[in-house]
Formats: structure tokens, C-alpha cells, sequence
């Protein structure tokens, strides 16, 4: 089995729960913003989903490139680039050959390990998965949601 696989199969059930969080968000409040410099949910959604995407060609020898790809406007939307992402993301991780884990990768911000790299995305969609879940809390949902198909 590929080391890989738990990961992949993370970034798949965080982003789809992610995906089902956002259905608890009213739609009118999809583009809100908690304070000025913060993220709306479709902003949290776009910039995950850059993070998959960009993070994607590095698995197989490429370059980071976080864009590509258009911005989310609507729930339906979002929830499809999320999902998308993560599984495009997760079929990459499932082809990563894991003699090449050890490898150097240099990044815009640094250089990692591909072991490392790859769990970059995957820690990155938790974080804003946590980010939903709050700006849910903001617009008065105190009730975590758990998309029990996932379970």
C-alpha cells in the first residue's frame, strides 16, 4: 500500500466535510466577512482549493501554482471546486512513488522534504475547515456539523 494512501483518503473526508459545512452558512453570508482582513467562506473555500491545486504538480516534478482555476462564487460552486480539488489531489498523492518521499523540494517559501510537501494541503484544509466552523458560530449555529456519510 502507498504510504500516502491516509492522507489521501484526510484531505478527501476533510474537504467533503468541509463541503457539508458550508450548507449550515446561509447563503446571503457566503461572502461575509467577520472583520476586514478576514476570509469569507468562499474565500476560505478558494484559497484551499489553491492550495490543492498548487500543491498538485509538485507531487509529480513541477512548479507551485496556487491559480488556474476559477473562484468559487456561489454553494454550489464552492462545493464543488473543494471537493474537486481534494480528489484530484488525492488521486496525485495515491501516484506519488514512495522512494521519492525523501527528495528535496524547493518552494516560493522554503525548502521541504516531499513527505513534507505533500501534507501541506491536507493540514491546510483542516485549518479552514476550523475557520467555517466559526464563522458558523458568528452567524449564531453553535452546532458542530459532521457529515455522518463520511462516517
Amino acid at each position: 500500500m502507498n504510504p500516502l494512501e491516509a492522507l489521501a483518503g484526510q484531505a478527501e473526508f476533510v474537504a467533503r466535510n468541509l463541503a457539508y459545512n458550508l450548507d449550515f452558512i446561509p447563503a446571503d453570508k457566503l461572502a461575509w466577512k467577520p472583520a476586514p482582513s478576514a476570509l469569507s467562506a468562499l474565500e476560505v473555500v478558494d484559497h484551499t482549493a489553491g492550495a490543492f491545486k498548487g500543491m498538485q504538480p509538485v507531487l509529480s516534478g513541477g512548479s507551485f501554482d496556487p491559480g488556474g482555476f476559477t473562484p468559487a462564487t456561489t454553494l454550489a460552486a464552492a462545493k464543488d471546486l473543494i471537493i474537486s480539488a481534494a480528489t484530484d489531489y488525492a488521486a496525485a498523492l495515491r501516484q506519488v512513488n514512495p522512494a521519492d518521499l525523501g527528495k528535496t523540494i524547493q518552494l516560493p517559501f522554503g525548502m521541504f522534504t516531499l513527505a513534507r510537501v505533500a501534507m501541506f494541503p491536507v493540514f491546510d484544509v483542516m485549518h479552514h475547515h476550523g475557520q467555517i466552523a466559526y464563522i458558523q458560530t458568528l452567524l449564531g449555529d453553535t452546532e458542530n456539523h459532521f457529515d455522518q456519510s463520511l462516517m
